[in-house]
């Protein structure tokens, strides 16, 4: 069998105009998307492989197009390749959830790291969706969530409200998430990537498929709990003997004594009986000793996450 040979230099696309089998040779990085490959796939003496799909299959065929050239990367658009399709020589091969719609083989890679996971979306479905290198993408008030293939992307997505995937796959991805009330499921495949989810957000991380990858949840901010301040509580004082009762970011625990749950803010509920001079205590009659101490699911402080900003201030009127 004589194969057709395409030559290129750079970047290289797989976009379902080539006769399959097709092989892929000597590429930089592959960056795999779903549904990219109708038949099976070969991965052969990768440097590193992720995937989300669990090899297993056997070989090939005889290629009928080779694509080879001065590569750097290679991507696979879903519908890219028609049949099989070989990866040969590549460093880092990214496979994504139910990219071949046959068989997966890796033969003689140099390290695989590999978890069998579903695609949470159809692959037009995400509010962002980047492939390539160093793209940046935003949102507000999404619907699905956020797909980035390559490497260098930056997403920043805002006033998330409904349930949201996250599906990160490559490198040094940096994953911005914001809002309330909502959940993120996260799948990473690839490393040194960032997800960061807002506090008043759940994350979930559905598989972490690599390494030196991190979803960080920012903690519960400490002053929403806070009905009174100390400071506020002696102003309001004034002069003369009065009882007051105010709240302070009480020391760092990892649960909350009063509802032993795992907890990012919690403060101590404080009680005085003073005289005071112009919001100054001169004399102390009786104070806490033992502070009850409250943390964001438990506080009647706390807001609900459910609400705007503007609501809730109507609601403490």
């Amino acid at each position: 069998m004589t194969d057709q040979t395409e030559t290129y230099d750079g970047d290289v696309t797989l976009t379902g105009h080539e006769d399959a089998p097709v092989a892929l040779r000597d590429p930089e990085d592959v960056y795999l998307r779903t549904d990219s490959v109708a038949g099976d796939l070969e991965v052969c003496n990768a440097e590193y492989v992720f995937t989300h799909q669990s090899p297993g299959g056997g070989a090939v065929g005889d290629p009928e197009t080779v694509v080879r050239g001065d590569l750097e990367d290679g991507y696979a658009e879903p519908d890219g390749v028609t049949g099989d399709a070989i990866v040969a020589d590549a460093e880092d091969v990214f496979v994504t959830a139910g990219t071949a719609g046959g068989d997966l083989s890796v033969v003689a890679p140099e390290n695989v790291y590999s978890d069998d996971v579903e695609p949470p979306r159809e692959a037009d479905d995400y509010d962002v969706s980047l492939t390539g290198w160093k793209q940046s993408g935003s949102a507000s008030d999404p619907d699905a969530g956020v797909r980035v293939s390559g490497a260098h992307h930056e997403v920043t997505v805002e006033k998330a409200r409904t349930d949201l995937d996250v599906y990160v796959v490559g490198h040094d991805h940096e994953i911005e998430i914001t809002g309330r009330s909502a959940s993120v499921s996260v799948y990473l495949l690839g490393y040194d990537n960032t997800v960061t989810v807002g506090p008043y957000l759940q994350s979930e991380v559905i598989a972490d498929t690599g390494f030196d990858n991190e979803v960080v949840e920012e903690p519960y901010p400490v002053e929403e709990l806070i009905e009174t301040s100390k400071s506020e509580a002696f102003d309001r004082a004034g002069f003369g003997r009065r009882k007051v009762t105010y709240q302070v970011p009480a020391e760092s625990d990892d649960w909350c004594p009063n509802c032993g749950e795992p907890a990012d803010a919690i403060v101590a509920r404080h009680q005085m009986e003073a005289f005071f001079l112009l919001g100054y205590p001169v004399k102390t009659y009786d104070q806490s000793t033992n502070p009850a101490k409250e943390c964001e699911h438990c506080s009647r402080s706390a807001f609900d996450a459910s609400l705007t900003e503007r609501e809730r201030k109507n609601v403490l009127k």
